[in-house]
């Protein structure tokens, strides 16, 4: 073998052995990134799961069925055991499903999903167990039909709640209407009533409890309220005034992060006030149709979400890596 034939060799062998080394260190980062991610997915999984929060469980072959919904009972290696409080038939195990939940992070809650595979089924008359494939991802998003989101705080101006009598109209006009059961502003201290979270067709207020104490409110399912929102599409926006009434349609109590009665509603009626005017022209709302300015409000704080979610996923893949 010549010089120059051994020099070719060497660097044959050479550039062999740097493309092995490439390829051997994006396997390990591939590997190490992986391991990461499946570190926060088990960590967003054990948030839900301590804050007790519900799975709602869509299978593709349950075309005339709601689906399922459950709590998640154990966090395995490779597997996720989900309790569900109905008879589950064990014909579903192999199928896709795909899986919706909430959880309260520190900026406050947040709405997820991810793909499984339910592995086997443990049905009984009235709670099943089924064991799900661990997720490899978790996205943003929801089951709702219409976007549900938690405003952020600096948006909200004014909130202010009434009783409604069934037995009298509607007001047409804000002199009609005198001094509100509970309400808030921006910057103060005593923060009476929140928009726990809003969607085109209803929202869930949240009521500290010391706030509820000798409020001779009835607050029951099937109750009525008025309400005032006063809210800001972005922080460059200008202030829109919403008036609505509102159907109590469910009632929990929370316990964290502080004790609060939360009350879920449906929008019955809504209306808009131009800046400086005192009429109020009411027009109805239907869960099927939704309210067009909160629509618009509602999606555009969601795609502001989703985006601050992306960054800090990322920012914490990054971070890991």
């Amino acid at each position: 073998m010549t010089g120059t034939q051994l020099l070719i060799v060497v660097g044959i062998l050479l550039a062999a052995l740097c493309a092995t080394l490439v390829s051997i260190k994006g396997r390990l980062q591939s590997m190490r990134h992986a391991a990461k991610r499946a570190e926060i997915i088990r960590r967003m999984l054990e948030t839900a799961q301590e804050q007790n929060e519900i799975f709602d469980l869509n299978v593709e072959e349950l075309h005339n069925s709601k689906g399922m919904a459950g709590t998640l009972a154990k966090i395995l290696s490779s597997q996720l055991e989900m309790e569900v409080l109905s008879y589950v038939s064990r014909e579903l195990e192999g199928t896709p499903v795909e899986v919706f939940f909430r959880a309260t992070l520190p900026e406050g809650p947040s709405f997820f999903k991810f793909q499984a595979q339910i592995q086997q089924v443990k049905g009984a008359y009235d709670k099943s167990r089924l064991l799900l494939s661990m997720p490899k991802d978790i996205d943003a998003g929801q089951k709702r039909h219409f976007i549900r989101v938690k405003p952020p705080k600096d948006l909200v101006r004014v909130i202010g709640v009434w009783e409604m009598d069934p037995a009298k109209p509607m007001p047409r006009n804000t002199a009609e209407i005198g001094r509100p059961l509970l309400h808030y502003k921006s910057g103060m201290e005593n923060e009476l009533v929140q928009v726990a979270d809003i969607s085109a067709t209803g929202m869930a207020l949240r009521f500290p409890a010391e706030s509820l104490e000798d409020k001779p409110v009835d607050l029951d399912k099937g109750s009525q309220l008025l309400c005032l929102i006063i809210y800001q599409m972005s922080k460059e926006d200008r202030v829109v005034t919403f008036w609505c009434t509102c159907d109590v349609l469910n009632i929990r109590m929370q316990k964290e992060p502080t004790p609060a009665l939360v009350l879920g509603t449906e929008f019955s009626n809504w209306a808009v006030l131009e800046q400086g005017k005192a009429d109020i022209n009411w027009f109805h709302s239907t869960p099927s149709r939704g309210v067009s300015p909160i629509t618009q409000w509602v999606m555009h704080m969601d795609m502001e979400q989703r985006y601050s979610f992306e960054e800090r996923r990322e920012a914490l893949l990054r971070k890991h890596n």
